[in-house]
């Protein structure tokens, strides 16, 4: 039996998580950096951005299990090479684990973000009071 197209689809899959995992977390630092967007004045509202820390937490969480399954791909390439049927059994279970978690970490991540995003627009749309931060209007 070849297992080589689930350990390389398990692989490329974990590589374009972590993709994914590194461009929200620059454009999540893009939001918070930025300086030409409207800005809640209360300290209150502004607390939502707390909500960016345990979802970058998360987002690292992802992209170390992305690399973890990455090193069991090339664990995979090296059992496979010793014909040690019985390790490679092993290292899918371990790399399955693994994706899964990935992809997990990912959603609740999305999830700390949605929950910012739907505090954020219900204060653009209902209060009254908002700071333009970058322009002198």
């Amino acid at each position: 039996m070849d297992d080589s197209k689930f350990f390389e689809a398990a692989q490329t899959l974990a590589q374009s998580l972590s993709q994914w995992d590194l461009l929200i977390i620059g454009g999540s630092m893009v939001v918070i950096l930025s300086s030409d967007y409207y800005r809640p004045a209360t300290r209150g509202v502004r607390a939502a951005y707390l909500l960016f820390l345990p979802a970058w937490a998360l987002l690292a969480l992802s992209i170390y299990k992305g690399i973890a399954v990455q090193g069991a791909y090339v664990a995979y390439l090296v059992a496979a090479r010793q014909n040690n049927i019985p390790h490679i059994e092993t290292i899918a279970a371990d790399m399955n684990t693994d994706t899964n978690l990935q992809i997990a970490y990912l959603k609740w991540a999305l999830a700390f973000f949605a929950l910012w995003l739907v505090i954020y627009v219900l204060w653009w749309i209902f209060s009254g009071k908002s700071k333009r931060v970058g322009s002198e209007t």
